[in-house]
């Protein structure tokens, strides 16, 4: 315990002498405060336990009471071993009810005063290796879904990190299957609210008669069928957190009854008339452009300022393309278990196809195509067979791949004859529009004047499959 330090608080000089040299001779480092405020002022060095008189009141700090409250208030868990005389007992007992971890009556024992202050030392380690566990834990379980490095996904990592504890409104905006509901769930598990329950609520698929029970609840017998009291989703995220999924969807009355509802966090069940206070946190998504209903009309502008008093704005995939090889890695590992075979990998024009692709459905798109091609797979590397058509025609060497195809014999007598009479045609499909793909490719190269952003540009493909085009058709820059 070499790097351990010990603050020591006490006025007498012969004191602070002999537990000084017992500590330092197992091994503790140590610092001497006769002031106890100045040794509160320094507790930013972290020492891993202090040691103080109990009775230090006077022009040299504060006593050991006072010193223990300052400490609790300033949120330190610091183990304080208090040093008193027999006359002092009720007052060490009073310490220890404010968080003191031990306290030792004078005349010491070496023995005693050593073993006290390992014993704090160690559980007030362990503590906090298991509060840094958890922490880790934590995050690893909140982000776990939350899959990518690039950085715009490490920005969405930030913003959730700077709201997650702070009590504000947020508004996740984006294209549908960016994961916008993980990164809902992401801040409710890093907030205050995390103990409470996450519920969900999608407001595009409540008919908008149904919309204020769905949110208040209802009383029995407030409206025909309604045979129970009902607890609506307002109710059911007390001491957690409310997601409004595709909020740009609530009718406009339910707006203004959400309205009313967020200036007192006060409702009232359909069908009755008392007051329900309810606490919890509002994060809202949508894949609409809010501002623009606000200036059509269609989406209340007070209630659009009351949700985006945060906004976070979820990436495209094809905005984050180097995040698809850990997103398929990902999915593979997902639905792993689900699969009668072992599939681990995707081959690598599988992988190309993956990457050029453009993917309007986003994340949950991508998911859907793994999952489909781990189905379809007959060996442990997804091929290109196993994607989609409207995939695999975005890996430049898919026609490379069918023209070698063609050429393998699988049939015999007539068949073959036929089979092969029909792979010649194909064949001659592919290389015509190969030759067209390459022509296309030429004038545009020359078009740009060999510039590569704007060949790629004109032509809608990426740098990186601009330069293998360059490559595959041997054009000189």
């Amino acid at each position: 315990m070499t790097d351990k330090l010990v603050f020591i608080a006490d006025q007498n000089d012969a004191f602070c002498k002999v537990v000084t040299g017992w500590l330092e001779e197992v091994g503790l480092q140590t610092k001497i405060f006769k002031d106890t405020e100045l040794c509160l002022n320094l507790i930013d060095q972290n020492p891993s336990a202090i040691c103080m008189e109990m009775n230090t009141e006077g022009s040299v700090g504060l006593s050991g009471l006072k010193f223990l409250k300052r400490l609790r208030l300033a949120n330190r868990d610091i183990p304080i071993l208090v040093v008193t005389e027999n006359e002092e007992l009720e007052s060490a007992v009073e310490a220890m009810k404010l968080g003191a971890f031990d306290y030792i009556v004078k005349p010491l024992k070496k023995t005693r005063l050593i073993y006290s202050i390992q014993r704090a030392i160690e559980i007030h380690t362990m503590v906090n290796k298991i509060d840094r566990l958890q922490g880790e834990i934590q995050k690893t379980h909140v982000y776990k879904s939350i899959v990518g490095q690039s950085a715009v996904i490490q920005r969405v990592f930030t913003q959730i990190e700077e709201v997650a504890e702070i009590n504000i409104n947020v508004l996740i905006a984006g294209e549908s299957g960016t994961g916008k509901e993980l990164v809902a769930k992401a801040i409710h598990y890093s907030s205050n609210y995390k103990n409470g329950p996450f519920i969900a609520i999608n407001c595009g698929a409540i008919p908008d008669a149904l919309q204020e029970s769905e949110f208040f609840g209802h009383e029995k017998g407030s409206f025909t069928g309604a045979d129970h009291s009902r607890v609506g989703k307002l109710e059911y995220a007390n001491n957690g957190s409310l997601f409004l999924d595709e909020v740009g969807e609530m009718s406009q009355e339910m707006q203004v009854k959400l309205l009313r509802f967020l200036q007192d966090k006060t409702l009232e069940r359909v069908g009755g008339n008392k007051k329900i206070s309810v606490d919890l946190r509002i994060i809202s998504a949508t894949n609409r452009k809010l501002e623009q209903d606000v200036a059509s009309g269609k989406f209340r502008e007070d209630l659009y300022y009351r949700l985006v008093v945060y906004p976070i704005i979820m990436p495209r995939l094809r905005e984050r393309k180097e995040d698809i090889p850990l997103l398929v890695n990902h999915f593979l590992k997902k639905y792993k278990n689900e699969m009668p075979k072992k599939i681990t990998s995707v081959s690598s024009l599988g992988m190309e196809a993956l990457m050029e692709y453009n993917w309007q459905g986003n994340v949950r798109q991508l998911e859907n195509v793994i999952y489909r091609a781990m189905v379809a797979s007959r060996t442990e590397a997804i091929e290109i067979d196993n994607l989609p058509i409207e995939v695999q025609k975005y890996s430049v060497h898919s026609y490379e791949t069918q023209e070698s195809r063609f050429n393998q014999p699988i049939l015999s007598g007539s068949t073959a004859a036929f089979a092969t009479e029909s792979a010649q045609k194909a064949i001659k499909i592919v290389a015509t529009i190969q030759e067209m793909e390459q022509h296309a490719f030429v004038e545009a190269f020359k078009i740009a004047g060999g510039n590569i952003e704007q060949v790629a540009k004109s032509l809608g493909i990426s740098r990186a499959t601009c330069y293998r085009k360059i490559k595959k058709y041997k054009i000189e820059k």
